[in-house]
């Protein structure tokens, strides 16, 4: 018969939830300022795709509704898109820095 025990002295709510803490301290300063980056340089490169100075894949049928429309769609999408990948290469980064090679 298999006794399948409980034990106490491990707890791992506990250890979730401390380890949680330490890797939001660790790149919270690092996604913040990619985030930031990121939704800049995506709602500049909607304001210049909706005036036709870039090409965006996707956004020639927002640009065929009116100017105004597509500089507020692509304001929006460009700055979701940009906080999303933002995000992720400052926490890839602040990774990468503490690394020892």
């Amino acid at each position: 018969m298999i006794d399948f025990k409980i034990y106490n002295s491990v707890n791992l709510n506990n250890h979730g939830r401390i380890s949680l803490k330490k890797i939001y301290h660790f790149i919270k300063k690092s996604a913040l300022i990619g985030s930031l980056n990121g939704g800049i340089s995506g709602a500049i490169a909607a304001i210049l795709a909706t005036y036709g100075y870039i090409a965006l894949p996707g956004f020639g049928p927002i640009i065929t509704m009116g100017t105004g429309i597509a500089l507020s769609i692509g304001m929006v999408t460009g700055t979701v898109i940009g906080l999303i990948i933002g995000t992720i290469i400052g926490i890839v980064f602040s990774f990468m820095n503490n690394w020892q090679f």
